[in-house]
């Protein structure tokens, strides 16, 4: 199954393809939205004008931890700290607002996302409100990314790496993208002891066995996607 974007009267239509065209969506029913459940590990959700959620899929809830009868109603700012939900919300209101489709990066629940949100017209949908889907972006350019590079959301939701220190952030990145305990040291300007016992205290918190664990964890979480500076400028925003 793939996605099928197609421009029409200044916004978009969301459309699939699967093993027959199922055309456009017509409403908000969640029905109309249901082949996206079949999306693994791609969360999809819609929310209204006020950027409350009206549906999302099985996969955007299991990421939450929650049923999606209990994300139903709820705003950014319900669920994430204030200044996290406000630099997301700003985003979609940017596509209520002026009809635009906006593209950005973020990591979020402690994965790295390439998301997109587009606006839904009313008189198609039945209401105002934006449609976001989130894909995994463990490589610096997934494949559906836009030819002009998206701009990177420098909240960050850390998920359970929220348990490591900023300078731990740090170390864990370059350790991650294959640096030595001496060459991080060198490059952020520290004593190689001093990485020594953060890259100890990371493997304790994340209860990595090895490197080879550290890394693969890390990939797996497209840590090692983002550029260094981009990586500094989240870890500095926490």
């Amino acid at each position: 199954m793939s996605m099928l974007l197609s421009p029409l009267r200044g916004t978009w239509k969301l459309g699939l393809m699967s093993r027959h065209h199922l055309g456009l969506f017509t409403s908000m029913s969640p029905a109309r939205f249901v082949p996206f459940d079949g999306m693994h590990g791609v969360c999809a959700l819609a929310r209204d004008e006020q950027l409350r959620l009206v549906w999302c899929n099985e996969a955007y809830a299991s990421v939450c931890g929650r049923q999606m009868e209990q994300l139903l109603g709820t705003t950014p700012h319900d669920v994430h700290p204030h200044e996290l939900a406000e630099e997301r919300a700003e985003r979609m209101r940017r596509v209520l607002q002026a009809g635009v489709t906006v593209s950005f990066y973020q990591f979020w629940r402690g994965l790295r996302w390439h998301t997109r949100i587009w606006p839904l017209e009313p008189g198609d949908y039945a209401r105002a409100g934006c449609f976001i889907v989130m894909t995994p972006a463990v490589t610096a350019q997934p494949e559906d990314a836009d030819r002009s590079p998206a701009v990177l959301i420098h909240q960050p939701d850390l998920g359970d790496l929220a348990v490591l220190s900023p300078r731990e952030l740090e170390v864990f990145y370059y350790l991650a993208s294959g640096m030595t305990v001496s060459e991080t040291a060198s490059t952020l300007f520290r004593s190689p002891k001093t990485v020594s016992r953060h890259a100890e205290r990371i493997h304790q918190k994340l209860g990595y066995r090895n490197r080879a664990e550290l890394v693969t964890d890390a990939v797996r979480r497209g840590v090692v996607a983002f550029s260094p500076d981009d990586w500094r400028a989240m870890v500095e925003s926490t």
